[in-house]
This record gives C-alpha cells, structure tokens and sequence, in this order.
C-alpha cells in the first residue's frame, strides 16, 4: 500500500500491510539463517511463498503468513506535529498466521512450528522492525509490545493427497505513531480575500452586513498557514 505521507491517521488497513511488508522483505533471509542453525532443509522449513493482509476464503499456497488487525485497545496523545497536529500512539491488537502443508501428520507439525518460530523472531527483532521505518518513513515509529506475544496451534487437517495442513497464530500488541492532520477551515470577508481560520468567522447583521460583534480567534492566518 502506497502511503504519500506518514503524518496521517492510517488505522487498520495500515497497520497490517505495514507488518506484511516487512515480513515479506525479512523472512526469507531469516529462514535461511534458521535452516543453517538448525541444520535442516529447504522441505523441513520451506520459505513461505504468500504473504496476505486479509484472509482468504480458501488456502492455495503453501506456507502462507496472513498478517489482520483485530481490535485497537489504546490511543494515546504522545505530542503535536508543527505544533497544531495531535500525535497519537495508537496500539493495535494483530495476528500473524502462519499456514503450512506436509506428506503427514509429522512433517506437517514440524514445519508449522518451525516456521511460526522464525516469525516470531522476526516480529521480536525490534531492530530490523525500526530499520525499515526509518529507511522508508523517516520519523515514523512502529513497535511490537514484547509481553503481549502469544501463540495458538492448531489441530491438524487431512487434506487430499493423504497430506495435512497445519495452522498457528501469533498474536501481539503493535503501536504506531499517527497524526490528526488538521483541514484548514476558510472564511471570505468583504473584499474576497480567503483567510484560513479553526472555527467561524465574525457575526454580521443579516440585514445591512455590517460587522456587529467580531469573535476572538486564538489565531488568524492567511490561507496556506496552519492555524490553531
């Protein structure tokens, strides 16, 4: 998802392709490495080969990292952009599934634990995380709460082929820095000239349109400005 400014409210939608992506850019460097530390092959802990921010009503390939946003659970305002802009830490609860598919009931156990191990790692490596949302949002923050992960496993279901799929879950709090990105709020007086104001303009006698009472703003810019 194309995103043409960071300082926005993103909600939801963006904060699941946010972990998708970077899943998708981390993991298959990361199953390597595991492959080589636990000395086992490419069929033992397959690269997974789909990576979905929505879940599908049928699986058609296989491993498979679905990454969805439940609920949000916190909303905090940590300080203003430009001084006028609430910034906000927004904390989402996620899950991140992991879909995996074996000849039998072993190998298909193994591989979906495995693999639900190394995107823990991944989802835990806070480094990699704040690398990429430095290298592509600049000031952007994006943190996983370590002490809310938790993992859910899966029975085992026969598939055709006398082959099994297996399923987990892991499920954590992200937070995320967004912004209320305040509209400018436009008012023309007599002459046609466009001021950009937070609120209404002055009150004007409905008859002769003269000023009567003039309001007090806390500030009055020209269009183009912010204004508070």
């Amino acid at each position: 998802m194309a995103v043409t400014t960071i300082e926005l409210m993103h909600g939801g939608q963006f904060a699941k392709s946010f972990v998708t992506a970077y899943l998708e850019s981390d993991i298959p460097k990361r199953v390597f490495d595991y492959r080589n530390g636990w000395q086992v092959t490419d069929t033992e802990l397959p690269t997974p080969v789909k990576y979905l921010s929505y879940e599908p009503v049928a699986l058609d390939a296989w491993p498979t990292l679905i990454t969805v946003a439940i609920s949000t659970n916190r909303m905090e305002r940590v300080g203003y952009m430009r001084g006028t802009e609430p910034q906000y830490r927004v904390n989402y609860v996620m899950r991140t599934y992991v879909w995996a598919r074996g000849g039998n009931a072993e190998e298909a156990t193994l591989c979906r634990d495995r693999l639900t191990t190394v995107v823990r790692s991944a989802l835990l490596d806070y480094p990699c995380l704040n690398a990429v949302t430095a290298n592509d949002y600049g000031s952007f923050q994006a943190k996983i709460d370590e002490g809310s992960m938790r993992e859910e496993f899966s029975d085992l279901t026969p598939l055709k082929g006398e082959r099994y799929m297996a399923g987990a879950y892991l499920g954590y709090e992200l937070a995320m820095d967004e912004v209320v990105m305040r509209r400018e709020h436009g008012t023309v007086d007599e002459d046609g000239i466009l001021f950009g104001v937070k609120g209404v303009g002055v009150s004007k006698d409905t008859t002769t349109g003269a000023v009567t009472s003039p309001l007090v703003l806390p500030t009055t810019v020209a269009a183009g400005g912010a204004s508070e």
